[in-house]
């Protein structure tokens, strides 16, 4: 399942429904995934992906540990990448905080307006939540987020690469299912649920809302891998992607997007998401908090700053 994270999120996915970064403080390595199990042949063996000969994206990496970052507001955003660290697409007064990292807020709404569909319950109103877009955009490389999410269900706290033509690679980690980490991904604004979602352990005996955890996605022309705490949980390899003359696998210059969104909007998207939220018995804010977040670019296919 998952975006713009809170607005782009819910219009893309809510309606229907990082080797080379931080090392994790729990694990000192990366443990590699299991290549996948198709055989290739040159018959049906992809091309490779031709390194850029003209201006290659421009891409920045640096590691946030939020001590006064330079979030402005997307209406006040000036459009030059070097004058902030971050776009806050959310815009709405107290949806984050930045002490001991940057903390993501779900704002309870005034009235939920509970209402019950043909299969289940859902929400007309929902809560504001913080979404945010980097200002520079990766086309390969690397980005790892240390993130302790909440737990309540129908709250869902994101990870996101996504391209302005609907390429997407995606960490969601969904309250209520507290063991588990979602990995998902998109093509080109084909948005196909259920089909290319995976659903992951916590290594260790782990809990998404307990402890603190480094979610990574590495994406490379060839493969995506997931990664929670070093241990790779799953690999995508491009090969695979092929359908009816095209490699649906994501391949454009994708922003890095962060934030916390309210699942209850829809009943399909509330039963996914483990909600709808019942407001009713919920504080005035649910928060999720972001300890660190680290990019890291391919110089191959971008002009790296720092």
């Amino acid at each position: 399942m998952i975006l713009s994270i809170k607005k782009t999120l819910l219009l893309i996915l809510g309606l229907a429904l990082v080797i080379g970064a931080i090392a994790s403080p729990h694990h000192k390595s990366k443990k590699p995934c299991k290549k996948s199990s198709k055989k290739l042949t040159k018959k049906n063996s992809p091309p490779p992906v031709p390194i850029p000969t003209g201006p290659k994206n421009t891409c920045r990496s640096f590691t946030d540990k939020f001590q006064n970052s330079r979030i402005v507001n997307q209406s006040a955003y000036n459009g030059d990448p070097t004058s902030a660290d971050w776009i806050d697409t959310c815009g709405v007064p107290g949806t984050y905080t930045q002490s001991n990292g940057l903390n993501l807020n779900l704002l309870k709404p005034a009235d939920q307006q509970r209402t019950k569909g043909d299969d289940g319950y859902y929400n007309k109103v929902l809560g504001e939540g913080f979404s945010c877009n980097s200002t520079y955009k990766m086309l390969y490389g690397s980005v790892s987020m240390i993130l302790k999410a909440n737990g309540v269900g129908g709250c869902v706290s994101a990870l996101v690469c996504m391209s302005e033509n609907g390429d997407e690679i995606d960490w969601e980690m969904v309250g209520k299912d507290t063991k588990h980490a979602q990995s998902n991904y998109f093509y080109d604004r084909m948005l196909i649920y259920g089909v290319n979602g995976g659903v992951h352990e916590i290594p260790k005996n782990g809990q998404i809302d307990t402890d603190f955890h480094n979610y990574t996605i590495d994406w490379s022309p060839d493969y995506i891998k997931w990664y929670i705490d070093g241990s790779c949980v799953r690999t995508l390899e491009r090969a695979d992607t092929y359908v009816n003359g095209t490699y649906r696998f994501p391949c454009h210059p994708s922003y890095v997007q962060m934030g916390i969104w309210d699942g209850s909007g829809a009943v399909g998207t509330a039963q996914w998401s483990n909600g709808p939220i019942d407001w009713t018995k919920q504080p005035s804010q649910l928060t999720s908090t972001i300890q660190q977040i680290s990019i890291t670019c391919n110089p191959d296919y971008n002009q790296v700053i720092n």
